[in-house]
Order: structure tokens, then C-alpha cells, then sequence
């Protein structure tokens, strides 16, 4: 066993990464740019040397067994020390760690400004790619392909781990500056007589947003004028027109709140005190690819900031005191403002 070890070069143990994480042969000769016959031979020289099958062969590519699996963070190690003495050798400081991170517009220039300037996790630095939500990036997180993800649905893959970065429990509503809605007493009921706008984030699975499963459930009719994964653009559009923007999370301030075209309201209470209205959390998804001190280092980054912009937001909105308001059921009705299953609003609609 002692001399057939000596057999795993660099190459092998790099194609035994590659297989691990992306899974399929193709993939990885692509990414060591070499051909997939040397990758087919680094696998055989693999199993002979360490007696065992190590990958499955599936419909899709390659799937690692226990084995791989438990391999796979010692393989990651030597490399690492190889990368080492190579930079040593050549006197040269290791190049940064190329971090390929897809995530929602509101979180882009955070995560790339942030982590740019506070990650020393890894010696060498950190290089920061940020990609765009499309409708294949989950696909191509669990290929390897995109190291981290922020988005509000677990990925449930045996290569990704999920890590909770907090909770949305701020909600807006955005208009032009003079809008009726701005100075309405019962937003989330007047806001059926106006068209909507939504943000999109599920481009591929066309998911319902949870105004929409509310007025399905109550009956509602509902205009949605413009989906967009651009708030950029959903806030442009608002200026113009009469049509009304929900936001959703703290992270969406930087797109109305300085504004002078447009205005808002905090309807972050009523929303989570009315039955019926999802409230979703934010997660970020790693590549068991990327190594643990990197992945604790995006956690406390992003849920810091995360944190510090709720904390900063708080004592300065214009929010409605909906603990305040009468009850917007008609008179006679019983019921409590701030009851969570309110319904039959003045115009017919529940709250």
C-alpha cells in the first residue's frame, strides 16, 4: 500500500476533488483543462490505489461514495500544502482565493464590498466574483460551479449546506411621493384597489408571492402589472405610475428610502400580525468545496450586517402604530385590530 500510495500525484488528487464536487468527467477535464481520458485514467489509478470503487456511476455522472465523502476534506488539506510550496518555491505569495458567490440584487454590493475588506480567513486574500440570480444557479451550486448562494429556500443537496442568516420581518410598500396609500390608515386593504408590483426571484418555478397566496385564499382580485428580480427597476417604474411596490427585508432601504421621487411605508407590523401572510428568512448556501474558515467567515459577515442594518433602520421610517388604528371590519364587528385573523374590511377585502 506504502509504495502504491506514491502514485497520487497532484493531478490525481485534483481529479479526486474535481469528481467529488462536480460529479461528472466532462466537468472536471474542463476545469483542469486537460482531457477526460486522463481523467478517466486518474480514476483507475485512484481505485487501484486505495482498493476501492470510491465513485458510483450514475445516469447524471458520478456520485462519491461513503468513502469519497470522508476522503474528500484530507484531499482538500494536500492540496492546499501543495499550493504552499509552490508558492514558496517560486518566491511568489499565494494568488487570492477566487470566490464565485450568485446571490438577489439587494445583496451584491454588501457581499462584495463587505467580504472584500473584512475576509483574512484565507492567506492570499479573497477575490470576490458576484453573480446574478438566474433560474440554473442552484443546479450549478451543486455542480461546484458557484461556490455560495443567499437566497430564502433551503437547497437541499448532499454537497451544500444550508446556514440561516436571519429573518425577514420588514415589509414596505413603496409609491410615488403624493400617493393616496402613503397616508392611507389600512395599507394592506387598500392596497387591492391599485396595481402591484413584485419582485420575482423564483424565475424558474413561477412561486407565488405571498400577497398572491393571501388574495387566493381570501378571494381576491389582483392586478400584477410588473414582476422583476431588479428593485432598481420595480422603484423606477413606481415613480411613474400610480402602481404600488411591495418590498420585502431591510436589505431593500437602499433602493426607496433616500428617494425624493417616491415614498414608503413600514407595513412590517400588520403583515406579521395578519394570518395568512408568509414571512421568509434568508440562507446562505455553501459548496462543500469552499473550506470551513471561509464559510464561518461569510456567516458572520453577512449576518452582522444583516443585523446592523435592522438595528440601524429602527427609530427613523415612517411606520404606521398599527396597535393604534380601529378596527378596519366595521363597526359592531368584535373584533381586535390587532387580531391576527381579521377579515371583512370596509371595501369587502380581508386585512
Amino acid at each position: 500500500m506504502y509504495k502504491k500510495i506514491s502514485r497520487l500525484d497532484y493531478f490525481t488528487l485534483q481529479v479526486f476533488v474535481g469528481l467529488v464536487e462536480l460529479r461528472n468527467g466532462i466537468a472536471v477535464a474542463e476545469k483542469l483543462l486537460t482531457t477526460q481520458s486522463k481523467v478517466s485514467r486518474s480514476l483507475m489509478c485512484l481505485r487501484e490505489v486505495l482498493e476501492n470503487e470510491l465513485f458510483i456511476r450514475q445516469q447524471y455522472g458520478f456520485e462519491p461514495n461513503h468513502i469519497a465523502l470522508r476522503l474528500y476534506p484530507m484531499v482538500q488539506t494536500i492540496l492546499e500544502q501543495y499550493d504552499k510550496i509552490i508558492a514558496i518555491t517560486i518566491g511568489k505569495t499565494l494568488e487570492p482565493f477566487q470566490l464565485t458567490i450568485a446571490t438577489y440584487e439587494q445583496w451584491s454590493l454588501m457581499v462584495m464590498n463587505n467580504l472584500k475588506h473584512t475576509c483574512h480567513c484565507i492567506e492570499g486574500g479573497v477575490n470576490i466574483n458576484v453573480m446574478p440570480w438566474s433560474e440554473n444557479i442552484s443546479q450549478r451550486l451543486c455542480q461546484g460551479k458557484v461556490d455560495c448562494t443567499i437566497s430564502t429556500e433551503p437547497i437541499h443537496h448532499p454537497m451544500v449546506n444550508n446556514i440561516k442568516l436571519g429573518d425577514i420581518d420588514h415589509f414596505f410598500m413603496v409609491a410615488r411621493s403624493g400617493h393616496p396609500i402613503l397616508s392611507s390608515t389600512q395599507p394592506l386593504v387598500d392596497l387591492f384597489d391599485y396595481n402591484i408590483t413584485l419582485v420575482n426571484t423564483n424565475l424558474h418555478e413561477q412561486q407565488l408571492h405571498g400577497i398572491e397566496q393571501y388574495a387566493q385564499a381570501h378571494n381576491i382580485d389582483l392586478n400584477i402589472v410588473l414582476r422583476s428580480p431588479s428593485l432598481r427597476m420595480l422603484v423606477d417604474h413606481t415613480s411613474r405610475s400610480d402602481d404600488i411596490c411591495l418590498l420585502s427585508s431591510v436589505m431593500s432601504l437602499p433602493y426607496f428610502e433616500h428617494r425624493s421621487d417616491v415614498g414608503f411605508i413600514d407595513v412590517s407590523e400588520q403583515w406579521l400580525a395578519t394570518s395568512g401572510l408568509p414571512c421568509d428568512s434568508y440562507y446562505l448556501h455553501c459548496h462543500q468545496g469552499v473550506i470551513e474558515p471561509l464559510a464561518n467567515c461569510l456567516k458572520t459577515m453577512l449576518t452582522d450586517k444583516l443585523h446592523d442594518m435592522q438595528a440601524r433602520y429602527h427609530g427613523k421610517t415612517p411606520s404606521l402604530n398599527y396597535t393604534k388604528l380601529k378596527p378596519v371590519c366595521g363597526e359592531g364587528c368584535g373584533c381586535n385590530s390587532d387580531s391576527r385573523d381579521a377579515t371583512g374590511g370596509s371595501n369587502g377585502k380581508p386585512l
